[in-house]
């Protein structure tokens, strides 16, 4: 164990050594920028293919050593109305022994994928509407994310989308903690979505079934979903709500699920902070009756220099039902060496021992040491 604490303060070290002055716009773009999700993304909720602007911000503001040739973007139309594009982070994990004594445990190092995405666009009419599509190939099997047809153009910025979504609730984050496995909100639903994005404003709404991981709905229970915010150039403040009549995880009682909180983005020059929290009432399995659960996440990256973040996030969870609270901590750096590669080198730390999270199972209390290589297009 010894030697991870010591790699732990090795990143603190670094930390502090590669504080720079010089600044440049980061990968956070939303807080960073002052702009919505959508303007560097085709999903206006955030999370998956690149608008041009995204892709033109990648190649000149990201990387370490700044693209001079902007001739040189990519290119992603494969026809005149289909253009791609995807993300891929294959990474190297190594797992200490428990740091509780559960005997047995070992030391673990591992290769494998922790996202494997393909994006497609396929326009049908210019600037009016379109289908997008967001295929997970890695890890595990094939599946596809979002599948919907988007119709822009409706009255202050508005727009339409129907299909196969990821409901628009608080941050869309790829550090997936405790604030999405805890609410459920890393599967997709099928629904409607509307959203109107005039000014500073940013709000969308949305019905689907309630069962994130179905195909079907077993019931005639709906799940509302609505998210508001107001964006700045100096960050986001907003809420999320959901509401879901009939929720389908105890055991084919009727029981409503009831979840929402605040999310908020500060920008500080080179310091940007993100943080969001959840109240979740839902019905638990071991009280036999409701509870009000808080998750809770948030992160601080600084641009330690053009193209070097610093992140520094924190999760927590109380399931307020006797049992502990769950907590994890995150450290690292995230060079971006290229304007389609980045490295993301982690130290994490989770407690307590044997926490059993619903979406990624039992936590052994092990401290994690992640290597990740981030290829994006």
């Amino acid at each position: 164990m010894r030697a991870y604490h010591h790699l732990a303060g090795l990143f603190l070290l670094v930390l502090v050594t590669f504080i720079s002055n010089k600044t440049q716009a980061e990968p956070y773009l939303a807080v960073r920028e002052g702009l919505m999700c959508s303007a560097c993304h085709v999903n206006q909720t955030g999370i998956g293919m690149r608008t041009l602007y995204g892709v033109e911000f990648a190649q000149s503001d990201m990387p370490i050593i700044e693209t001079v040739d902007m001739e040189g973007v990519l290119e992603r139309d494969i026809l005149d109305f289909i253009s791609i594009g995807g993300d891929v982070r294959l990474a190297n994990t190594t797992q200490a022994p428990d740091v509780g004594g559960v005997p047995g445990a070992k030391s673990t190092n591992t290769f494998g994928f922790n996202e494997g995405n393909l994006y497609a666009k396929i326009t049908i009419k210019q600037d009016r509407f379109y289908l997008y599509v967001d295929e997970a190939f890695a890890p595990g099997a094939a599946r596809n994310r979002e599948l919907v047809g988007i119709l822009e153009g409706l009255p202050n910025s508005g727009y339409l989308k129907v299909g196969r979504m990821s409901l628009p609730y608080g941050w869309r984050l790829w550090d997936f903690g405790f604030t999405r496995s805890q609410p459920g909100f890393l599967g997709q639903d099928f629904g409607v979505e509307i959203g109107f994005e005039p000014g500073t404003t940013s709000f969308q709404a949305a019905i689907s079934n309630g069962e994130p991981f179905a195909i079907t709905d077993s019931n005639t229970g709906k799940q509302f979903t609505t998210r508001l915010a107001t964006v700045h150039s100096k960050g986001r403040f907003g809420a999320s709500f959901t509401f879901n009549s009939d929720d389908p995880t105890v055991g084919g009682k009727r029981r409503t699920f009831v979840a929402g909180g605040p999310h908020i983005g500060v920008n500080l020059g080179p310091i940007a902070v993100l943080g969001e929290a959840h109240f979740i009432r839902a019905f638990d399995g071991v009280k036999n009756d409701f509870v009000t659960r808080i998750a809770a996440y948030g992160e601080a990256n600084m641009l330690l220099s053009p193209g070097v973040n610093g992140k520094v996030a924190f999760d927590y969870f109380d399931p307020k039902n006797g049992n502990p609270t769950a907590k994890r901590l995150r450290i690292g750096l995230e060079p971006t060496i290229t304007e389609y590669m980045q490295l993301r080198v982690f130290y994490e730390v989770m407690r307590p021992r044997n926490f059993a999270d619903p979406l990624f199972g039992l936590n052994p209390n092990q401290d994690l040491v992640t290597l990740e290589l981030h290829m994006m297009f």
